[in-house]
C-alpha cells in the first residue's frame, strides 16, 4: 500500500508539473514553419467552400485554386455544375470569367463581389489556405506552432475572424483542412480536400499552375 501511495504521489506530482510548465512554441520554431510554408508556391488547393450572408443565403461551391508568386486562378463550380467562375488576378489586373462574359477590373474581390453579391477576403486567404498568419499581428497557435484564430483587419478596416479548425498531414507538413471565417455580415467555411504543386505553364496573361479539375 505504501508502495502504490507513493507511485500515485509521483503521478500527480508529475501531472501538475505538466501543467505549470506546459511545452510552449518558440519564436524561432513558428519562423521555421512559416518559412516552409511560404516556401510551397506554387500550389494548389481543392476543396469546397460555403459562404452565408444575409444578402444572398448560403452560396456552396467546389474550387481549384492555383497561386504562386505572380498570382492567382481560382475556378468556383456551383451545385451539379450548374454555374462555373473564374477569376485570374496577377499585378496588371483582374479578370473574371463565366457565363460566357469576361470582365476585368483591379481587383478579384471586386469582381466577384459583383458577380456573387458578398465579399470573399481572396488576398488575405492566399495566407490562411496555408496556414500563415499574413497581415496578422498577433494569432494563438498550438504547441506546434500551428495557428489555432486570429484576428486581421483588411486594408479597408474589416475585421475577420479566422478559426483553423482542424489540420491534415501533407508530406511533412500540416495544413488547414477546414477554416471558418466570419466579418462584413459574411460566414465563409474552407474544407481543403487535397493539396498539389503542379507544373506551371505560360498562358500569356500569367504564369500559373493550370487549374483543370481532372
Amino acid at each position: 500500500m505504501t508502495r502504490f501511495i507513493a507511485v500515485v504521489v509521483a503521478a500527480v506530482a508529475f501531472t501538475s508539473a505538466c501543467q505549470t510548465n506546459p511545452v510552449r512554441v518558440t519564436d524561432e520554431s513558428i519562423a521555421v514553419r512559416d518559412a516552409q510554408l511560404a516556401a510551397l508556391k506554387p500550389w494548389r488547393a481543392r476543396g469546397s467552400i460555403a459562404v452565408d450572408s444575409k444578402e444572398q443565403g448560403v452560396v456552396n461551391a467546389t474550387f481549384a485554386w492555383d497561386v504562386n508568386d505572380n498570382g492567382f486562378d481560382i475556378r468556383l463550380i456551383g451545385p451539379l455544375g450548374l454555374k462555373t467562375f473564374r477569376v485570374v488576378e496577377d499585378q496588371q489586373g483582374a479578370v473574371l470569367s463565366g457565363d460566357g462574359e469576361e470582365y476585368s477590373g483591379e481587383s478579384a474581390e471586386l469582381l466577384l463581389l459583383d458577380a456573387l453579391g458578398v465579399r470573399i477576403p481572396l488576398v488575405n486567404m492566399q495566407d490562411w489556405v496555408v496556414g500563415l498568419q499574413g497581415s496578422a499581428k498577433t494569432a494563438t497557435r498550438d504547441r506546434r506552432g500551428r495557428i489555432k484564430k486570429m484576428l486581421v483587419t483588411d486594408v479597408d478596416q474589416t475585421r475577420w475572424n479566422v478559426n483553423f479548425e482542424s489540420y491534415a498531414k501533407v508530406d511533412d507538413l500540416d495544413l488547414p483542412k477546414r477554416i471558418a471565417v466570419s466579418g462584413d455580415g459574411v460566414e465563409i467555411k474552407l474544407s481543403i480536400n487535397n493539396w498539389s504543386q503542379p507544373q506551371t505553364v505560360d498562358t500569356d496573361r500569367l504564369l500559373i499552375p493550370t487549374a483543370e479539375l481532372n
